[in-house]
């Protein structure tokens, strides 16, 4: 099976093919443009080199957040206009389960600016905490002593984590892209949790809808 994957919801955009488990052809963007200029050129890129097609995939996936307001949106746009126009199916996977594919007793940590920011946690067989809006200075109060900590909030706030939690581990991959959320991605289409349309994923107001709400 072959799966076309996009990712919006970070500073960087970047398209992906699952082919089987496997990421068979990978692009990423460059700073300077925005995502609705990058986004389809990416996939355009990312089907020619591996030699494929729109019509090929069996289904197309997408980072739909949380994340970039605009960015999610343009991806989850992309994604559901291509599966429409082919017939296939969505399957929509959190910038936070990227993050955290291929690990355990881990939280991924995406900064939102003000001390603010999404979270979710997994110990060895559970979810610990579901995708969450959380302030991190009272996040690192409830989270295991010896926990992974992946994102740019890891990055960003790792002096406070490591002077709140000492035992905490860290990774040297914190970015969102295509290929994490495609792999994390392709066990959801295995076990046929796909959708007709995605959704994005807004865990807070955006700043426009919190400064219209301070106004009023």
């Amino acid at each position: 099976m072959l799966m076309l994957c996009l990712s919006t919801s970070g500073p960087i955009a970047s398209a992906a093919i699952i082919e089987d488990g496997k990421v068979v052809s990978f692009q990423r963007g460059e700073g300077g443009l925005t995502h609705s200029q990058t986004i389809m050129l990416l996939a355009e890129q990312t089907l020619q080199s591996a030699g494929y097609s729109p019509g090929d995939m069996d289904a197309f996936a997408v980072d739909a957040g949380p994340g970039s307001f605009t960015g999610v949106r343009i991806g989850v746009c992309a994604a559901n206009a291509m599966a429409a126009a082919f017939d296939k199916p969505v399957v929509w996977i959190t910038s936070l389960e990227a993050l955290l594919y291929g690990h355990h007793n881990a939280c991924a940590l995406i900064d939102c600016r003000n001390g603010n920011g999404y979270a979710m946690a997994l110990t060895e067989n559970d979810i610990f905490l579901p995708p969450s809006a959380v302030v991190i200075s009272e996040l690192l109060d409830t989270l295991p002593a010896n926990i992974l900590i992946v994102g740019d909030g890891a990055v960003m706030h790792r002096e406070a984590i490591s002077t709140k939690l000492p035992a905490a581990r860290f990774s040297d991959e914190n970015d969102v892209d295509a290929a994490k959320a495609g792999l994390a991605a392709w066990d959801k289409l295995l076990s046929g949790d796909t959708v007709k349309e995605a959704m994005p994923l807004y865990l807070r107001p955006s700043q426009a809808e919190r400064l219209a709400k301070e106004k009023k």
